[in-house]
């Protein structure tokens, strides 16, 4: 999208390129488990990539968002000083203004790239979140090998640890029942 003030031209958004590191840093997302040491060092930078980006791109969401707010006010005083040209009699009503703006192609144009630039940094602000839970699955995946859980040949079955936990349920349950034979019996005894 190309916005003119005052002679200059300038450009407020970049959406295939964005959409384009959008795909790239969600890429960037997956975790390689093998190479938890690489992840673990490559975070910090996957954030700050990220949130550099996200930065500029909520930053042309904004100026896209006064670019409307610019075209309307351009377009609402060209209207007063010349309404025939935009088809109203020549004292316009301001619900007559306000309604040749919104119909304008200028404003509707401007309108949709900051609706497009909106949902991008939606977006991306969401890509920002997923990177900070990647951190928190890396630091999971550290866990899991830290506990020697990809080293393990023998995986139990889930049916294997049910019964393992109910065997643990029964040692605690005999357990509780043999300490309060030994306190019942050490009353017994000091009477």
């Amino acid at each position: 999208m190309r916005f003119e003030i005052e002679g200059e031209v300038g450009v407020v958004m970049m959406i295939d390129e964005d959409m384009e590191m959008l795909k790239h840093f969600r890429e960037r997302l997956s975790i390689d488990s093998f190479e938890l040491e690489k992840e673990c060092c490559e975070q910090a930078i996957v954030y700050d990539d990220v949130g550099i980006w996200v930065a500029e791109v909520k930053a042309r969401a904004k100026t896209a968002k006064e670019h409307v707010s610019f075209v309307e006010s351009d377009l609402s005083s060209k209207i007063r000083k010349d309404p025939k040209s935009y088809d109203l009699p020549e004292k316009p009503t301001v619900g007559a203004v306000i309604s040749a703006v919104k119909i304008n192609p200028e404003y509707l144009q401007a309108f949709k790239d900051y609706v497009e630039a909106d949902k991008l940094a939606n977006e991306s602000s969401t890509l920002l979140e997923s990177v900070g839970q990647r951190k928190s699955g890396i630091r999971d995946l550290v866990r899991l090998y830290i506990h020697n859980y990809y080293q393990r040949e023998d995986k139990i079955s889930s049916e294997q640890w049910q019964q393992d936990e109910k065997a643990i349920v029964a040692m605690r349950n005999r357990r509780a029942t043999e300490e309060e034979n030994l306190t019942e019996d050490n009353v017994v005894e000091e009477e």
